[in-house]
């Protein structure tokens, strides 16, 4: 059971990793800048946006300061698709505007186009006027492929120049000026999400119509000196965090966690070894059906414990404190409201008393009539809370019978360790993912997940049964297999068949009754039992007007079939340091 279970834990794995895969990315993108005399600033901006998920808007945020404004421009929208454009404020709640294409339907990919006019971004000097701007967002998403042309309003000569600020991006790009200084090209082959470009465009004022007044030049140089440094220090740092080296201390985590685990599985989470009949043709031992079910996980799981619900209202009938009578595809009960409780155990005498009370709701006035719509209509109302109250009776039950929990202490202790270590190791690589970048913050991501895998796998490997449990609980899982095995049950003695309503109570714990009861009708004509004999020991199911075992067990099913519809309810119980730019950039990429 354990293996079968880390096999679906490493499924999940598989398909979580393949979920958390998608994102947005824009590629081959092209600025085209074109700086006016009169300060205007004309941007057409072209660029596709791909996902492996899907969009209907493809967005940017241009992030304005006060007395700043953006417009849009005719000849905006989408190359591939009839789409529609226009702006808004940014939608995140920056200072801005935000340009919006807007398809038709939801798409994968599409080539669109941003043009729009910026005005007052420009600071005017007596001695020069500067353009600085981040013109790629380092909110937006990561790009593939890109090129910038930035053209001034005319020529010009030294000291004018321009910068371009990468921030920390590692990568060097390419950075030509032109011979008169008046067109700037940039282009690089990836920007990764975070990062951005920023340029600094230092021009002649004489090629302005507006002129400032007080100098400024000497000023911008230092400042764009000081930037310089502060960038080459943040890319120091940034190929330092982004070195894949840093993984070894995820990768330690991760062996030390398996190294542990497996220790702690090899010392004290295996089962015990015991010599049992695989295909035994009687009970290990005579608990109440609600009580098999409760012992056969070693977490309590309320969730589980419908069949136990379910069992105990057949084998109540069975004891004699009700009688089924099959009515079509559903069913009637009728209760003996006289019979005494004293033998019941607790949890039993609370199942009792539900289906009195169920049946105490009707409006005929019968208070020992149940029908199927009954019972399902009152435990729409009362299972879930019921159940809240009732689930861990049975196992409370079996564990006072074992004196305490059935799993052994020191591998519970084990469990508890290895948990929280796995714990921790999880928070250790989540802290080291938040610090590091690019291929080492993809791994340390990956090895956070897999020390929660560890943690569930701790949890589900390391208690083991107790012995004198395990003896238990084997018996019954070899008892579930003979119920669920043709070719055994063919071969049982005639105390088997004499005892099969009392076996079919078992069955439903189990969560074998449908298959169980399939063999018995393939079974009764093979066995040396008349078909009325089988049929007079379920006799509480509403077998009195059978003709047949066939007809009977048909009945049954479909009684049984309807008692687990009916008591359904009963289961169940999300510009930075160095910066300095006026304005620009933003997030940009799919919703």
């Amino acid at each position: 059971m354990k293996s079968k279970i880390l096999v679906l834990i490493l499924l999940a794995l598989s398909l979580s990793s393949t979920a958390l895969a998608a994102s947005y990315e824009w590629r081959d993108v092209k600025q085209n800048v074109d700086i006016m005399e009169n300060g205007d600033v004309i941007v057409n901006d072209e660029r596709t946006l791909w996902t492996d998920e899907d969009f209907g808007e493809a967005y940017l945020c241009i992030k304005l300061e006060p007395g700043q404004t953006l417009t849009l421009l005719e000849g905006s929208g989408s190359l591939s698709y009839d789409a529609t454009a226009y702006q808004q404020a940014c939608e995140s709640g920056a200072r801005g505007q935000e340009v919006v294409v807007k398809h038709p339907y939801r798409v994968k990919e599409s080539r669109v186009v941003f043009r729009y006019r910026l005005e007052n971004t420009l600071n005017y000097y007596s001695d020069v006027v500067q353009w600085y701007w981040n013109i790629s967002g380092r909110e937006d998403s990561r790009i593939a492929g890109y090129e910038l042309i930035v053209r001034a309003p005319g020529r010009m000569a030294a000291p004018f120049d321009a910068y371009v600020h990468r921030y920390s991006n590692l990568e060097e790009p390419f950075v030509s000026l032109s011979d008169n200084r008046d067109t700037l090209t940039v282009r690089f082959n990836r920007i990764p999400s975070g990062e951005g470009v920023e340029i600094r465009y230092l021009m002649d004022p004489a090629l302005f119509t507006q002129k400032g007044t007080s100098p400024g030049f000497e000023k911008l140089l230092r400042d764009e000196t000081r930037i310089a440094g502060i960038h080459e220090t943040q890319r120091k740092f940034r190929g330092l965090r982004g070195q894949p080296a840093w993984a070894i201390l995820g990768l330690g985590v991760l062996a030390w966690l398996i190294a542990g685990i497996g220790r702690a599985y090899n010392q004290f989470g295996r089962e015990p070894r015991l010599e049992t009949m695989l295909y035994p043709f009687e009970p290990p031992s005579d608990l109440p059906p609600a009580a098999v079910t409760a012992m056969l996980s070693q977490q309590f799981q309320q969730s589980s414990m419908g069949p136990a619900f379910h069992a105990t209202i057949m084998d109540l009938a069975r004891k004699g404190y009700g009688e089924f009578s099959p009515k079509g595809r559903k069913f009637e009960m009728f209760l003996d409201l006289n019979k005494p409780v004293d033998d019941l155990l607790p949890f039993e005498r609370d199942v009792l008393t539900y289906l009195k009370t169920a049946a105490a709701s009707n409006t005929r006035g019968d208070p020992a009539h149940l029908e199927f719509n009954e019972l399902k209509r009152y435990s729409e109302k009362k299972a879930s809370s019921f159940m809240q109250r009732w689930a861990k009776k049975p196992r409370d039950y079996v564990e006072n019978i074992f004196g305490g929990p059935l799993t052994t202490e020191e591998s519970r202790k084990q469990r508890n360790k290895w948990s929280i270590y796995s714990l921790l190791g999880a928070a250790a690589c989540g802290l080291l993912a938040f610090i590091t970048l690019d291929l080492a913050r993809v791994l340390f991501i990956m090895f956070g997940f897999l020390c929660v895998m560890l943690l569930i796998i701790a949890v589900i490997a390391l208690p083991a049964w107790k012995p004198e449990v395990a003896e238990q609980v084997y018996g019954w899982q070899g008892f579930k297999r003979t119920l669920s095995d043709y070719t055994q049950m063919k071969d049982a003695p005639n105390d088997f068949y004499k005892l099969w309503d009392r076996y079919f109570c078992y069955a439903a714990a189990l969560g074998v009754a449908a298959v169980f009861l399939r063999n018995l009708k393939r079974v009764a004509p093979l066995i040396g039992m008349s078909e009325q004999e089988l049929m007079s020991r379920g006799h509480w199911m509403g077998s009195t007007n059978m003709a047949n075992f066939s007809s009977f067990s048909s009945s049954i099913t479909s009684m049984s079939s309807a008692l687990s519809a009916a008591s359904a309810s009963a289961s169940s119980g999300g510009s930075s340091s160095g910066g300095g730019g006026g304005g620009g950039g933003g997030g940009g990429g799919g919703r």
